[in-house]
């Protein structure tokens, strides 16, 4: 079945904000006193939604909807997200009806704004301008500061030619929201109708800017250097199109996969490594994350979301996904490991001192976890000994260059300077272009 990618979720998360709204302020006491857990529903069905559990998703929210016949505005939120779901799986027809029955119902005015975004939205894939249009004026007068909307507008008046109406939407759009890829994108394709493509592809640059893996601009970019005669930069373009759309093609192809095989976590990760190759660690984390929310016992989620974690700098997130990932292998040295170089990395020492101890009580010949408690004491200055014990059991485990460094280090916080001269260059032997390791011997010789 394919799989829409319609509208980002950040759309859904706002919309929860609803659900809290009702459950403070419904007239009907008797739905608060009975089921104070809808709110909860709701929360689950969209954590569904954010998972690609579809069939679950809307499961839930048909749940609701039958459920709560008496409270239009229950309904007309559980119709907002039934025609959300259908979309998301492309299946417009059931999407659209469901929308359209949400606005006939009383609910709040960010239900209905929402609903007839999502309206506007498919009306104008599916050609039918003047109702797109109709649709996403109504969501724009509802909801003002709705920038998504001016933006989709904004489509509708250039497919119509009406490009001074289609700048004006754009620019709103990105008055409202000045990072929003898609108005900078309409832009460039006002300016390049217009033939005027300098500035075309100033706005393509800049749609780049916040989104490069957008395949489209990448092509129309090229389109705009072949008219400027560049034939040089237009075929840099149009290949870097062409290694997007097999990226979006690709990732279609395990969205597909994930659909009909909810239970196959493997697909996951490789969704995530895909994304991984074109550096994509925004989009890799969110699968990842996926992952650990459809399938909270499985490792190897929570070890990829971790590593992702890292390479973004993001190490109070990495920390909280290794802590969790420790509780379900309890027996996993490596774990305690990585944990223990990250708290190092966030200057929780303490806790990094427990993480290694923790990883050589669980396997007494993890030579990562004897190597890095003994720098860490040497560079702390304490149980300096103790340092060295665990730095020389590191090398007879594993007589790598880095464990010799190491033993050098806590032999130099020790003044032994002889052994330590020995230790690096022994370490040196292994590896002569390590700068560290030659830094290391000069300060060792200087004291000797």
């Amino acid at each position: 079945m394919p799989i829409h990618r319609c509208c980002p979720h950040p759309i859904l998360k706002s919309l929860t904000l609803i659900i809290v709204l009702f459950v403070s302020t419904t007239s009907i006491p008797k739905w608060c006193a009975a089921e104070q857990g809808v709110n909860n529903r709701f929360e689950r069905g969209v954590r569904y939604l954010e998972a690609e559990r579809y069939d679950l998703a809307l499961t839930e929210f048909r749940s609701i909807e039958q459920e709560f016949t008496t409270s239009a505005e229950i309904r007309s939120l559980a119709q907002y997200y039934i025609g959300f779901v259908h979309q998301e799986l492309n299946d417009l027809s059931p999407a659209a009806s469901a929308y359209q029955e949400a606005l006939t119902l009383k609910a709040s005015q960010e239900v209905h704004a929402n609903a007839h975004l999502q309206l506007g939205i498919i009306y104008k894939s599916q050609g039918k301008l003047s109702l797109a249009e109709n649709h996403l004026k109504q969501s724009v007068t509802l909801l003002l500061a709705a920038g998504k909307a001016h933006t989709h507008l904004g489509d509708v008046y250039l497919l119509q030619r009406r490009f001074n109406a289609a700048e004006k939407a754009y620019r709103e759009g990105i008055r409202l929201n000045p990072e929003r890829t898609e108005s900078y994108y309409g832009l460039g394709r006002v300016a390049e109708m217009q033939n005027r493509l300098q500035q075309a592809m100033e706005y393509y640059d800049a749609a780049l800017v916040r989104n490069r893996y957008l395949s489209q601009v990448h092509y129309r970019r090229s389109l705009t250097y072949q008219k400027l005669g560049d034939k040089e930069e237009a075929a840099a373009a149009i290949a870097q199109f062409q290694r997007l759309k097999t990226y979006e093609d690709e990732m279609h192809r395990f969205r597909e996969a994930l659909y009909t095989n909810p239970n196959v976590p493997i697909l996951y990760i490789k969704l995530g490594e895909l994304h991984e190759t074109h550096d994509n660690l925004t989009e890799a984390a969110q699968v990842y994350e996926s992952a650990t929310q459809v399938h909270p016992s499985y490792l190897p989620a929570y070890i990829c979301l971790g590593e992702v974690f890292i390479r973004q700098r993001e190490l109070a997130k990495a920390a909280g996904v290794y802590e969790q990932a420790a509780k379900i292998a309890t027996d996993n040295p490596k774990i305690q490991t990585q944990l223990g170089v990250i708290y190092i990395n966030q200057g929780k020492f303490e806790q990094a001192i427990v993480a290694f101890q923790e990883a050589i009580a669980i396997d007494s010949t993890a030579a990562e976890a004897y190597n890095n408690l003994a720098r860490l004491y040497a560079g702390l200055g304490k149980e300096m000994q103790q340092a060295i014990d665990l730095a020389q059991q590191a090398v007879v485990l594993a007589p790598t260059a880095k464990h010799y460094d190491t033993l050098a280090y806590t032999y130099y916080r020790n003044a032994q300077y002889p052994k330590a001269l020995e230790a690096i260059n022994r370490a040196i032997a292994i590896a002569p272009n390590m700068d560290a390791y030659n830094e290391l011997r000069s300060k060792i010789q200087k004291e000797r």
